[in-house]
């Protein structure tokens, strides 16, 4: 290509101008990426609304939450005595954080709780030969319900997030809210999306995403993505959008050539 030829296609383009400025906004955008933000800007026409956090760890996540949306009420759901102790006392007068022992899942019943030295990684599901933390094998008994049947006991109608971090129960406790997906009454789905599987019956991000597609679901962007030492994706955090929210996106960003909402 020519001297006169590099100008022609990339100084004196008609759009010169705009290039600039969606190059501008991308290296912007793909060096700050925040997924409580996106969060909020996606729900920024709902004042106050439900959130649920399933797999609540140390409350990290909910005090994040409650200053992006301090109108929301969140429900912390952990299932283990010992971080559900931390979690009321850290949360005590807070009225907006409700701290619930509890685990969900696909159906109600009793199941073991893998107990990690990493209470971050405790799972319903037992640790394969990737997991960190098991080696004294500890577990517990605990109790799940369905997240229709906790909602339909709590009178709650709808819920605006829900995070799932709960290592390996993700597709379970979908599964376990079928009625309140099919009725549209979830709007935001904040998930641990996992390519290399930490436990055993470890559902990957593909079965997740071909679930939810049968609910109008659609994924959204990946964020605080961690990889190993070859390069290889290990896990992430992902949105799926609901119809609803999408579009919303499509009357603000439109829906013609290259407007991905």
């Amino acid at each position: 290509m020519n001297r006169k030829s590099i100008f022609e296609k990339y100084l004196f383009r008609k759009d010169i101008l705009w290039k600039i400025k969606e190059k501008l906004f991308w290296f912007l955008r793909n060096n700050s990426r925040d997924i409580y933000k996106d969060q909020r800007e996606l729900l920024k026409n709902i004042e106050s609304g439900i959130i649920f956090d399933l797999g609540a760890h140390n409350g990290d996540t909910a005090k994040l939450y409650q200053s992006y949306f301090p109108k929301y009420k969140i429900y912390s759901f952990e299932p283990s005595p010992k971080s559900y102790d931390y979690l009321s006392s850290r949360f005590i007068d807070n009225p907006n954080i409700n701290i619930i022992n509890q685990a969900m899942g696909c159906k109600n019943e009793t199941r073991k709780l893998y107990l990690s030295n990493f209470p971050n990684l405790n799972s319903l599901h037992k640790p394969n030969e990737r997991s960190w933390g098991f080696k004294d094998e500890k577990s517990i008994d605990v109790e799940t319900i369905t997240l229709d049947d906790f909602c339909s006991v709590k009178k709650i109608n709808h819920i605006d997030i829900l995070k799932l971090d709960v290592q390996g129960s993700e597709l379970d406790i979908l599964k376990g809210g079928i009625k309140y997906l099919a009725a549209g009454k979830i709007s935001l789905i904040n998930i641990e999306w996992q390519v290399v599987p930490l436990y055993e019956n470890h559902h990957k991000y593909y079965k997740i995403a071909e679930f939810l597609a049968n609910y109008d679901f659609e994924f959204f962007n990946l964020y605080n993505i961690n990889e190993s030492r070859s390069g290889q994706l290990r896990w992430a955090d992902a949105i799926y959008t609901s119809k609803k929210i999408r579009n919303t996106m499509i009357k603000q960003f439109g829906d013609g050539a290259g407007s991905g909402w």
